[in-house]
């Protein structure tokens, strides 16, 4: 398109394109910041709610009252009875903490509101450099601060993994159940608790009087796991997939702001005639329009599933239902039948078959219905 432009006309879009890019890249460090700001406010959020339901009378009353058949029974050995407190007191914390999210969701809507937000925002300046981008293609000079578009249906997909590999080969020594190990992967601060118990039961006795140990070696555990500190680095491992989304945002928007700053200054030194660029790139467009309708043929007949089915749809091609036409098809009315609910509809039909030349025709048109 620039090839069959006035070359001064395209530098002085392209100027005034770098500009408004260079102005998008100063924005983001203040941006990240209070992205960064957004995670961390969730967090302690999340650390005060959870901290306040496991300080309450109830929770206490609850972690540190143990009957006879509930007690951990004495092993051969003091490390054996050790080990057998210990993991009971640590399935009971874990059980009352998932019993309270499942109650209360904290974690998984403050994980979803952080994602959500992040999307939005990584959308915000994503619509900022698709403007732009449009701008070099499209006629007159670039706005000073052009509509931005939220993109609000484009997802992005970020692969995320949760290490717990590491933490098998601990699961299998000390004889955990899988939803234990993962437990203990997802809590740190549950280790640095647990270890606090070695002190407590060397030379105590603990056979006879197994309930008032119980009693109170589960209100020391609850007191020491519970700490803050403790807590937010319980609370930053079930946020961790927010993290790491946010982490792949920092690094994916300077890509795209370096990769259309690399683009708009091959443009702006552009020396070649319009006749050279023309001769250049045509048959390559013409090779990439080919190519393109092929993926798209390829996408509709073997990818795409259609949304609605025809036995859904009630309509008559006659001319009683016929109520327009235009250059790429017909438009009847008809109606859908979903969910016990009938629907007046509008159905286009496309009047040609849909092959490589016109398959991006197509899917612009379908595009526009929604």
């Amino acid at each position: 398109m620039n090839a069959s432009r006035d070359c001064k006309r395209v530098r002085d879009k392209i100027t005034q394109i770098l500009l408004r890019l260079e102005s998008i890249e100063k924005q983001q460090d203040k941006v990240m910041a209070d992205l960064r700001k957004y995670l961390s406010d969730r967090v302690d959020d999340a650390v005060q709610q959870l901290s306040e339901y496991l300080s309450s009378t109830d929770v206490k009353a609850r972690f540190t009252t143990w009957t006879l058949d509930e007690v951990p029974k004495a092993g051969g050995s003091w490390d054996e009875t050790e080990y057998l407190i210990k993991k009971a007191l640590l399935s009971r914390l874990r059980e009352i903490i998932e019993k309270w999210e499942e109650d209360n969701k904290v974690f998984a809507n403050a994980c979803h509101r952080l994602l959500q937000h992040f999307q939005q925002r990584y959308n915000f300046v994503e619509g900022q450099l698709r403007n732009l981008q449009v701008a070099v293609t499209a006629g007159g000079l670039v706005e000073k601060d052009p509509p931005l578009w939220l993109l609000t249906n484009k997802q992005m997909v970020f692969g995320y993994s949760c290490t717990v590999a590491s933490f098998s080969l601990a699961g299998s020594v000390l004889g955990l159940s899988y939803k234990e190990t993962i437990f203990l992967a997802s809590f740190p601060a549950i280790v640095g608790a647990w270890m606090l118990l070695k002190d407590w039961f060397t030379n105590k006795a603990y056979e006879g009087d197994e309930c008032a140990q119980m009693a109170k070696r589960s209100a020391d555990f609850l007191a020491a796991a519970t700490q803050k500190d403790k807590l937010k680095l319980l609370v930053q491992e079930e946020l961790k997939q927010a993290e790491l989304f946010l982490e792949q945002i920092e690094s994916r928007i300077p890509e795209l702001i370096q990769a259309d700053k690399m683009l708009y200054e091959e443009l702006i030194a552009q020396t070649r005639t319009q006749k050279e660029l023309q001769d250049l790139y045509q048959p390559i467009m013409n090779e990439v329009s080919h190519l393109r309708g092929q993926l798209v043929v390829f996408g509709i007949k073997e990818v795409c599933f259609p949304d609605i089915s025809e036995e859904e749809l009630d309509w008559k091609e006659d001319a009683s239902s016929h109520l327009g036409c235009g250059a790429f098809g017909a438009v009847y009315k008809g109606t859908i039948r979903r969910n016990g609910d009938v629907k007046t509809v509008a159905l286009k039909l496309c009047s040609d078959v849909v092959d490589t030349q016109n398959a991006c025709s197509f899917l612009e048109e379908v595009e526009n219905f929604r």
